[in-house]
């Protein structure tokens, strides 16, 4: 999917967020930055906090959300700074992607290409396509 005007200002949010809370110079370790735009057109922010038990940036600004009471994700984007102080889009982990499953989050998310550099938006079931469903083994036991 093409990126339109309220997902490059997504992009500039995340970007905002880990810029100003970056700290790649140290064992912190707060250098990804997310944004997420709530179906309400509100936006929430994470930052990644690493420790023993990392917690993900996009974790972060998710529960946010949730904690404000939403339930519906429209768009997320996570911004890397880089040791050299550049940003760039990076798409999520798998852990991450499977949080995203399993909170049954149906919303797009602003990636990077990493063999053309194209940032584009893809949904959520394109990043997880063989997702793990206890469910599903279950059905194939009986």
């Amino acid at each position: 999917m093409e990126l339109n005007k309220d997902d490059l200002e997504l992009i500039k949010i995340a970007t905002k967020v880990v810029s100003d809370n970056c700290d790649i110079y140290t064992n912190k370790g707060l250098h990804v930055g997310c944004a997420v735009r709530a179906s309400s057109g509100k936006i929430y922010k994470g930052i990644n906090i690493k420790t023993s038990h990392s917690i993900c940036a996009e974790q972060v600004a998710v529960g946010q959300a949730f904690a404000c009471g939403e339930r519906e994700i429209d768009c997320l984007v996570s911004v890397k700074m880089n040791e050299d102080g550049t940003t760039r889009v990076v798409s999520p982990c798998g852990l991450c992607r499977y949080t995203f499953e399993k909170l049954e989050l149906d919303c797009n998310i602003i990636v990077e290409d990493v063999e053309t550099g194209k940032i584009l938006k893809v949904n959520t079931n394109t990043l997880l396509p063989y997702p793990y469903k206890r469910e599903a083994i279950e059905k194939t036991k009986k």
